[in-house]
C-alpha cells in the first residue's frame, strides 16, 4: 500500500510539473507570437521584459516575420512612418552685395522629425530648425501645424519643437545600448525633399566620434554616434533611424561626404542620448554640459613644436579664465594624454571622456608640460551656451 501511494505521489508530481512546463512553453509561444519577439530572445537575450512591457502596451504593434528580407523594411516602414514629420522652415538671411550694399533673403529648408511623445512634441536636428522665423511641421496625412522651438543644443545638434495637437502617432523608442553592429537599419525622411522616403542598410559601427565645421566655422565634435550605410542626404536630418522591429534606436543627423551626397557613409545620434537631451531641453529649455575651460586640438598638429612624449594627447591652445582648468594651474601648450586614468590620444578622446561625466564630478587629468608629466584634479562646472571660439582658433571649447 505504501508504496503504491508512493508511486501515485511521484506520478502526480510529474504531471502537475510536466503541466507548469507546458503552460510555460505555451505562454511564450503566445508572446512571441504577440509582440514579434522570438522565442530564442525571450529566452536567452533577456527581452522577455521588454516584450511584457509592449504586450501591456496599446500600441499598435507589427509583426515582422518572413522569410523575405525586404519585408521588415516593409513593415518597419508601415509601422514608423506616422510618426514622422516633414519640418519646413522660413529663414530670413542677410545677403552682403558689393554692388546693392546688404539685404535681406527669405530662404526655406527641408528637414525631419520624430514624434516622441503624443502631446506634440518632436525630436529633430539643431541645424534643421536654427534660425528659423517659421516653422511648419507636416504630418503623414498632409495636415500642417505650426512649430514652436521649445528648446535647442547645439552641441548635440539636438532640437525640440512644439505643435498644439494631442492623440499624435508617438514613435516606439528602441534602446540604442543593446545595437550591434551587422544589425538592420531603416532610415526614413525626407531627403532633397522627397517626402517619407526609406532606405535601409546595417549598423555599420557603434561609438564613432565626428569633427566637423559648423556655420560659423568653428569646429564641432560629436561623440558616441551610430555609422550607418542606409542612404542619409540632406533633408534627412532629424529623421528616424529603426531596427527590424521598427523602434527607434538613433535620430539621422550627419553623412561623410566629398560631394554633399550619399557615399556610404551615415551617423545617427543614440536614441538614448538624444531623449536624454530632449528630456532636459522640454523640462529647462537647455542642457546641461560638463566643461574643464580649455581649447584644444589633435597634439600630432603641433607634433614639430612638441617633445616625442608628448605627440598623441589634446594639446591646450587657450585656457578660459575662472574655470576649472585655470583654477587648477593648467596653461597653454600643455598636453594632456589621460583622464581617470583613461588614455587621450586626440582631442575627440577628451570630448568623449568629459561628456561622459556629470556637471559636478571630480576628475583627475595628467598631462605633459615640456617634457614634465603633471596631474591636476578639478571639478567639471556647467559650459556657458554664449562662450564664442574666437576665429583665430581652429578648436574645440570643452
Amino acid at each position: 500500500m505504501e508504496e503504491k501511494r508512493s508511486t501515485n505521489f511521484w506520478l502526480l508530481f510529474t504531471g502537475i510539473l510536466i503541466g507548469i512546463i507546458f503552460a510555460i512553453v505555451f505562454s511564450i509561444g503566445i508572446l512571441s507570437y504577440v509582440t514579434g519577439y522570438s522565442v530564442k530572445g525571450l529566452l536567452l537575450k533577456g527581452e522577455l521584459k521588454d516584450a511584457l512591457k509592449l504586450a501591456k502596451s496599446k500600441e499598435k504593434v507589427i509583426k515582422i516575420e518572413s522569410k523575405n528580407v525586404l519585408d521588415p523594411v516593409v513593415a518597419v516602414s508601415e509601422k514608423v512612418q506616422p510618426s514622422v514629420v516633414n519640418i519646413r522652415v522660413e529663414k530670413i538671411t542677410r545677403i552682403e552685395s558689393f554692388f546693392f550694399g546688404p539685404y535681406y533673403e527669405r530662404v526655406s529648408g527641408i528637414g525631419t522629425g520624430i514624434i516622441i511623445r503624443k502631446d506634440g512634441y518632436i525630436i529633430t536636428n539643431y541645424h534643421v530648425v536654427q534660425g528659423a522665423n517659421e516653422i511648419i511641421v507636416t504630418l503623414l496625412g498632409g495636415k500642417e501645424y505650426k512649430g514652436k522651438v521649445i528648446g535647442r543644443d547645439r552641441d548635440t545638434d539636438l532640437a525640440v519643437v512644439k505643435v498644439e495637437a494631442t492623440d499624435l502617432p508617438a514613435a516606439e523608442i528602441g534602446d540604442s545600448s543593446k545595437l550591434q553592429v551587422g544589425e538592420v537599419a531603416v532610415a526614413i525622411g525626407n531627403p532633397f525633399g522627397l517626402s517619407y522616403t526609406v532606405s535601409a542598410g546595417v549598423i555599420s559601427a557603434l561609438r564613432r566620434n565626428v569633427s566637423v565645421q559648423d556655420e560659423t566655422g568653428a569646429t564641432r565634435t560629436y561623440t558616441n554616434l551610430i555609422q550607418t550605410d542606409a542612404a542619409i542626404n540632406p533633408g534627412n536630418s532629424g529623421g528616424p533611424l529603426c531596427d527590424a522591429r521598427g523602434r527607434v534606436v538613433g535620430v539621422n543627423s550627419l553623412i561623410y561626404s566629398q560631394s554633399g551626397g550619399y557615399q556610404g557613409i551615415g551617423f545617427a545620434i543614440p536614441i538614448n542620448d538624444a531623449m536624454a537631451v530632449a528630456k532636459q531641453l522640454i523640462e529647462t529649455g537647455k542642457v546641461s554640459h560638463p566643461f574643464i575651460g580649455v581649447l584644444g586640438a589633435d597634439a600630432k598638429d603641433y607634433a614639430e613644436s612638441l617633445p616625442e612624449e608628448a605627440q598623441e594627447g589634446a594639446i591646450i591652445l587657450e585656457v578660459v579664465p575662472g574655470t576649472p582648468a585655470a583654477n587648477a594651474g593648467l596653461k597653454k601648450g600643455d598636453v594632456i594624454i589621460e583622464m581617470n586614468g583613461k588614455k587621450i590620444t586626440n582631442m575627440e578622446d577628451l570630448i568623449a571622456e568629459i561628456r561622459n561625466k556629470k556637471v559636478g564630478d571630480k576628475v583627475k587629468i595628467t598631462y605633459f608640460r615640456g617634457k614634465e608629466k603633471k596631474t591636476a584634479e578639478m571639478v567639471l562646472a556647467e559650459k556657458p551656451v554664449s562662450y564664442i571660439v574666437p576665429e583665430r582658433l581652429n578648436a574645440n571649447l570643452v
